[in-house]
């Protein structure tokens, strides 16, 4: 069996693994979004080096990792599938930090760093360790750790710690066009009564 054959295998875990870390970034905002249409590209990997154990069911990609998959791009230092059965168990993509960035479904940006991003495919749970900072539209969330429960729909950010702090940056959206710049309500007139 070639090394690619488990690339092949693992790319449907692959896959979820890295659209659920956009996923998370459109979690600051009520609706979830992701590039569903990256979903149905080909997975780009390239790494300086892979080691696959067939007996332990682990690819490790070392060195410069880079993954692309249509907008979505990720990197880190190294990028470690957990296989059993043929599917995705677990998958782990570390860094100084690891990055990844996509478009979602409306055009926007989405960017997110962590030193390791940790997601368990049986739990549906993703976990952004050390760093961690999300960022859309400039609507950042940044703590030392973001967990994303997908079954339950839950975003929970903070340390370990009681010391660590959660910060949270909303932007403001663009005012109504029948609003003035200045924020206060446009003045009417009365209507003419016949």
């Amino acid at each position: 069996m070639h090394q690619s054959n488990t690339a092949n295998i693992c790319s449907t875990g692959w896959t979820s693994a890295l659209l659920i870390l956009g996923i998370i970034a459109g979690l600051m905002t009520p609706t979830v979004f992701a590039a569903k249409a990256d979903r149905n590209q080909p997975i780009d990997v390239t790494a300086n080096e892979k080691v696959t154990d067939y007996k332990q069911g682990t690819s490790i990609y070392t060195g410069n990792v880079v993954i692309n998959q249509g907008s979505l791009h990720a990197t880190g230092d190294k990028a470690t599938l957990y296989v059993e059965k043929g599917e995705l168990v677990r998958a782990v993509l570390e860094g100084k930090p690891a990055t990844f960035q996509e478009l979602d479904d409306k055009g926007q940006l989405v960017k997110g760093s962590a030193n390791d991003a940790n997601y368990l495919a049986q739990q549906q749970k993703i976990i952004l360790t050390g760093n961690a900072k999300l960022d859309r539209q400039g609507d950042t969330l940044s703590s030392q750790q973001i967990t994303y429960d997908m079954n339950a729909e839950v975003v929970k950010a903070g340390g370990k710690t009681g010391g660590e702090r959660v910060h949270v940056v909303i932007q403001p959206r663009s005012k109504n066009a029948d609003q003035p710049q200045d924020g206060k309500p446009a003045a009417t007139t009365p209507s003419a009564k016949p």
